[in-house]
């Protein structure tokens, strides 16, 4: 047989080849997947028979074979047909004379008159026909007769003749019975047998003599079968219709005798009874019990469902039922705790990883990758404390027991030093500067940081004073002194916002505070408050800017006061024009080859000019017309509008005199030839006229960028929009727009761009321009401590719009009516983490100034304030500065208030008292379960809260006393101190100092002693947790007694306590039940410890019979006798206590009270 059988020329005597699709070559029939028809075609040899194969679904028969079905067949040609996937092929070595048995299908058996077949590894098989009837899908309803005679031949497996096979008698099975052979090995390629390869076989098959009787069963039953499979042969479908089979007596029978144990078909042999017998052993019984045995094993394997075979009642399958059922129960209930406590055990260590990897990231300065790396690399590899399991990258519970959905205020605890912004909205460049975002050895910031909280902490003290303060002069001094490279643009900006705000040290003029908070937090840009608003900004700029350039002058003319040559009156006038002497000399007042007007050797344009430009309007008016004649050959108009702008309050000409003007102007541009007009004539009609307002710039002049600046604010007016032609219309929002602008083009956008600190020139623009909240957010990333502080000089003044810091975390945002706003409350949180670890004092200082905003008319007022609180809350549980932020307490109990306390009246509390309460109990119950018990004592006290103080010192000295003779003495964590060096010996004898205990014992007796001696403290605790503490320090006072080998003197102390039986039951029930009785009534912290006073009683009265036994006592004998019966009847005693309480006590106090009654 080959894969695709003989496809060549075909010989008449070649045997037929199987293929992969029927066979096409030979004469003969070959096996092929599908089937092939069988041919009446005679093959050569002695048979004379040809045989039909069947494919995937049976071989269509020749006209003279029987047809195996679905459901069988019989079959009663001299050439069997052979049955498909439903039905076992049957074959036949031809002889002259073959009976063909009955062969069935799904639910028949077939009659093998098996030939040996070739298979690819199989084995090839000389077979003795069996041809019983076999049953089909209920086994044989039949009797089975079987004749077996062996038959020779061998046929080939993959390389070669394997072996010969037997055939025993089939049995009934659920699809039938296949034939059962036993294999003999054969020797491979032995001479007169066919042997047959992978590539193609031949098959020769050796005769077998058939002399099996066959029985055939009848009856209607399988009439009805052979009909119904005629049917499926035609194709009809008699699936649907089957009759129920229904079991005669004879047949039941049958099949019991089938299903029971199977008679030997030999008597068993005596012998082996007597020899078994004479060893002792019952045979009967042994197979009785091998029996049950094997039964009871198959039951086991076999019984699925709750039912077994021993219930032979309801009762029994009821407890059976129940019995299993709660098994399953608990076992369901045990397989949910393991993966509740392994899914919590690895949510909470994978949140306290992720915590420690950035506080050891922070500890060594390591840049953390960025959010998008951490994102993409999640899926693929763990980092550093990091689960791979789905969804552990978000913590339910964040620092200090907060909320999940709500990020930490103040920031994550870290390291002391600067740190990266925490704000989405703002670039974690990898190249910031050492400036601004350096190193903890960063000495200058850090002297800089130190400088500017001892300054908030003054604005703070002067707040709760209501004293004024010069924040914004005071800011600038320090900046002065700073030394960095942006610093004088951050000078000018903070002297910018003294014009504005109205800020003058000299006239000792100072705003109050929040005095611009009503104006500029007006929702409504078109309101009056908001055009006042407006107004005031542009005036103090332009003040500003006129002031900053008269003081250049000044500082030119001082520097070369030769060539300035100012001499006679040291007035406005001739300043500028020794200025102008200066410019001149140095050929810097316009370029080369341009044209100035002049008269007597002045230049008189560019005075009027230098006037406007520092500011002095009334001064160049006054100039004009002391220079009238000269003015009025030159232009007779130009005084008119001089003195009408002087005149004018918003430095506006009327409506006809700035027609006039501008028609002057426009005229001269477009008529005089180039270079024949003073271009400083005609930056005097720009400023007073302002013309063409959309050529903001000075031609023809040597300008620098103040001279740009100044003009872009000296010609922008606020004033209703109506009353303004759309060609002059120029305000504030038209300049902001043009800053922006210039700031997108000119300036560094991040830190990475920044060289020259540059950047500092841009936000000086800025706060000009009134872009408050856009400066601080331009800032930040540059240098956050000047951010900070520049936003707190705003916010005191009531010029910076807050954001609520509950809804987001980004820096800047915009209100829903599009306002700009800024982070303040986590901007201070966040600029705290630089040393709040080191000085928690100056951080609360910082986190007050929240509550700034908390006047915010808008309705976010209220969220500031409770910011602020937040803030402070956070502080406090994460400094553990509780004596300082809190409080401490005086010897005698009474409270001494913390920093936060003296800060009530700057948080926007009414009644700071209930704050300061609240925060107390948070934080006691949070140092209570971190196991900080002295913090919790300190913090439960000052909140008032005596009882719970001395159920935790209960607690605390339980466990002491727990601890065995001779271990190491428990200690506490002691309480930061409230202040440190000479400050805190200064205070010492003040406070009750609870920073120096570390004692449990100490700091019960310490309590204790402070709450007796005050009834106040005393009312307010409750007698079970007073006694219980009592009888504590008792127990603490036998272990030292004990260790000090003071045996009688424990004794006597124990007798005391009234929790054991001694010497005063002497054997008597009662009184000893009476004592086991009030173990239940004792409190945890004395019942835990009850075991340990029990074996510190055993060893007294050891100890102390051994002593008197050994001489040791002074006195009578009778005496001595009398006290070591007493010592006897107390151990006895204790063993009768403890026979009373035996599951409450551990076993080994028995063993001990045992061997002490020994002895």
């Amino acid at each position: 047989m080959s894969l695709f059988g003989n496809l060549g020329g075909a010989a008449t005597s070649a045997p037929a080849t199987n293929t992969l699709f029927g066979g096409t070559a030979g004469t003969t029939t070959g096996t092929s997947l599908f089937g092939n028809p069988a041919n009446n075609t005679a093959q050569t040899g002695t048979t004379g028979t040809a045989q039909a194969t069947g494919g995937l679904f049976g071989a269509k028969p020749a006209a003279t074979q029987a047809t195996p079905s679905l459901f069988g067949g019989t079959a009663t040609a001299t050439a069997p047909a052979t049955g498909g996937l439903f039905g076992t092929p049957a074959a036949t070595t031809g002889t002259a004379t073959n009976q063909a048995g009955t062969t069935a299908g799904l639910f028949g058996t077939t009659a093998t008159n098996t030939a040996a077949k070739p298979s690819l590894f199989g084995t090839g098989t000389t077979t003795t026909t069996t041809q019983p009837a076999t049953g089909g899908l209920f086994g044989n309803l039949g009797t089975t007769a079987t004749n077996q005679q062996p038959a020779t031949g061998t046929t080939g497996g993959l390389f070669g003749g394997l072996g010969n096979t037997s055939t025993t008698a089939a049995k009934p099975s659920l699809f039938g019975a296949p034939a059962t052979t036993t294999q003999q090995p054969a020797t491979m390629g032995a001479p007169g047998t066919a042997s047959q390869s992978l590539f193609g076989a031949t098959n020769n098959a050796a005769p077998a003599n058939n002399s099996t009787p066959v029985n055939q069963a009848s009856g209607a039953f399988f009439d009805s079968l052979l009909a119904r499979n005629k049917k499926q042969a035609e194709g009809e479908t008699a699936l649907g219709d089957l009759p129920s089979l229904q079991l005669g007596l004879g047949d039941l029978r049958q099949r019991l005798k089938k299903v029971g144990p199977q008679t030997q078909g030999r008597p068993v042999d005596g012998k082996a009874h007597y020899f078994l017998a004479a060893s002792g052993v019952d045979p009967g019984a042994a197979v009785r019990d091998l029996g049950a045995f094997g039964l009871g094993a198959r039951a086991e394997r076999q019984q699925t469902g709750y039912g077994a075979r021993d219930e032979v009642d309801v009762e029994t399958y009821l407890s059976n039922l129940q019995q299993k059922t709660t098994l399953s129960m608990i076992s369901d209930g045990l397989e949910r705790s393991v993966r509740d406590f392994d899914s919590f055990l690895e949510e909470n260590v994978t949140m306290e990883w992720e915590n420690q990897r950035k506080r050891i990231y922070q500890h060594f300065g390591i840049q953390p990758r960025n959010e998008a790396e951490r994102a993409s690399g999640s899926a693929r590899e763990g980092g550093f404390g990091r689960s791979r399991r789905r969804g552990s990258q978000t913590p339910r519970a964040t620092q200090n027991a907060r909320s999940g959905l709500q990020r930490s205020i103040i920031g994550t605890p870290s390291r002391i030093g600067s740190h990266a912004p925490e704000f989405s909205d703002v670039e974690k460049d990898a190249g910031t500067s050492a400036s601004t975002f350096g190193s903890v050895e960063d000495r200058f910031l850090r002297e800089k940081q130190e400088k500017l909280s001892e300054h908030v902490r003054y604005i703070n003290d002067a707040r709760q004073h209501k004293e004024p303060v010069y924040v914004c002069r005071d800011f600038a001094d320090l900046e002065g002194r700073s030394g960095d490279k942006h610093a004088p643009h951050i000078v000018e900006a903070y002297r910018a916002m003294m014009e504005i705000v109205g800020e003058n040290p000299h006239l000792d003029q100072v705003p109050k505070e929040r005095a611009f908070a009503k104006k500029y937090l007006d929702p409504s840009t078109l309101s009056k408050n908001a055009v006042d608003m407006r107004k005031q900004i542009l005036d103090g700029a332009n003040r500003y800017l006129e002031k900053q350039f008269f003081d250049e002058v000044n500082a030119l003319i001082a520097k070369y006061p030769q060539d300035a040559n100012l001499g006679g009156k040291p007035d406005v006038v001739s300043k500028i024009k020794a200025f102008i002497r200066l410019r001149i000399a140095r050929k810097t007042l316009v370029p080369d080859n341009t044209d100035l007007q002049s008269v007597n050797g002045e230049y008189i344009w560019a005075v009027v000019f230098y006037l406007l430009r520092a500011g002095f309007v009334n001064e160049a008016a006054t100039y004009v017309n002391d220079m009238q004649h000269h003015f009025r050959s030159i232009d007779r108009t130009f005084p008119g509008y001089i003195n009408s702008y002087a005149s004018s309050e918003d430095r506006r000409l009327k409506r006809q005199m700035q027609d006039r003007c501008t028609s002057e102007y426009n005229q001269r541009i477009r008529n005089a030839p180039e270079g024949t007009i003073d271009p400083f004539r005609m930056a005097c009609y720009k400023i007073i006229g302002r013309c063409d307002v959309s050529n903001r710039s000075l031609d023809n002049l040597n300008t620098d960028v103040n001279d740009w600046i100044w003009l872009q604010f000296n010609l922008a007016r606020e004033s209703a929009k109506e009353l303004e032609i759309a060609g002059e219309s120029y305000g504030l929002p038209e300049l902001q727009a043009s800053i922006k602008e210039i700031g997108l083009k000119h300036f560094p956008k991040s830190p990475a761009e920044d060289t020259n600190g540059s950047f500092g020139m841009f936000f000086f623009m800025q706060v000009l321009a009134g872009m408050f909240e856009q400066a601080i957010a331009y800032l930040y990333p540059f240098s956050y401590v000047d951010a900070v502080h520049f936003a707190i000089a705003l916010s005191y003044y009531g010029l910076l719009r807050p954001a609520d810091a509950f809804t987001g975390n980004e820096l800047l945002s915009h209100s829903t009516r599009g306002l700009p706003q800024i982070n303040f409350g986590r901007m201070l949180g966040y600029y705290t983490r630089d040393f709040r670890a080191a000085n928690a004092a100056s951080a609360v200082d910082y986190l007050v100034l929240i509550c700034l905003n908390a006047d915010d008319a808008a309705g976010n007022g209220q969220a500031q304030a409770q910011l602020c609180h937040e803030a402070l809350r956070e502080l406090v549980l994460e400094s553990r500065e509780f004596s300082k932020l809190i409080g401490d307490i005086k010897p005698d109990g009474h409270r001494i208030p913390g920093v936060i306390e003296q800060r009530g009246s700057l948080i926007a509390l009414g009644h700071e008292q209930e704050f300061v309460t609240q925060i107390t109990h948070q934080a006691a119950t949070y140092a209570d379960d971190n196991g900080r018990t002295t913090d919790a004592v300190l913090l439960y006290h000052l909140a008032g809260d005596y009882d719970t103080v001395i159920a935790i010192v209960s607690r605390a000295l339980s466990e002491a006393v727990s601890l065995e003779i001779g271990e190491d003495p428990l200690r506490l964590v002691p309480v930061k101190p409230r202040a440190e060096g000479e400050v805190a010996n200064a205070q010492q004898g003040t406070s009750l100092s609870l920073a120096a205990i570390d004692d449990p014992v100490e700091l019960a007796r310490t309590m204790m002693s402070m709450y007796e001696r005050d009834a106040m403290f005393l009312n307010h605790i409750r007698d079970q947790n007073r006694i219980a503490c009592n009888l504590l320090l008792k127990m603490s006072d036998i272990k030292e007694m004990i260790q000090r080998n003071e045996w009688a003197q424990a004794i006597d102390v124990i007798r005391s306590l009234s929790i054991l039986p001694t010497d005063d039951c002497m054997g008597d029930p009662a009184k000893i039940r009476s004592y086991a009785s009030k173990f239940s009534s004792l409190a945890q912290p004395v019942a835990i410890n009850v075991p340990n006073l029990l074996m510190w009683t055993i060893i007294c009265c050891t100890r102390q019979r051994e002593r008197l036994l050994t001489g040791q006592f002074v006195g009578n004998a009778g005496t001595a006798r009398e006290m070591l019966a007493r010592l006897k009847q107390i151990t006895v005693d204790l063993t009768t206590y403890t026979s009373q309480l035996r599951y409450r006590l551990p076993p080994h106090l028995t063993e001990a009270l045992a061997r002490a009654s020994a002895d």
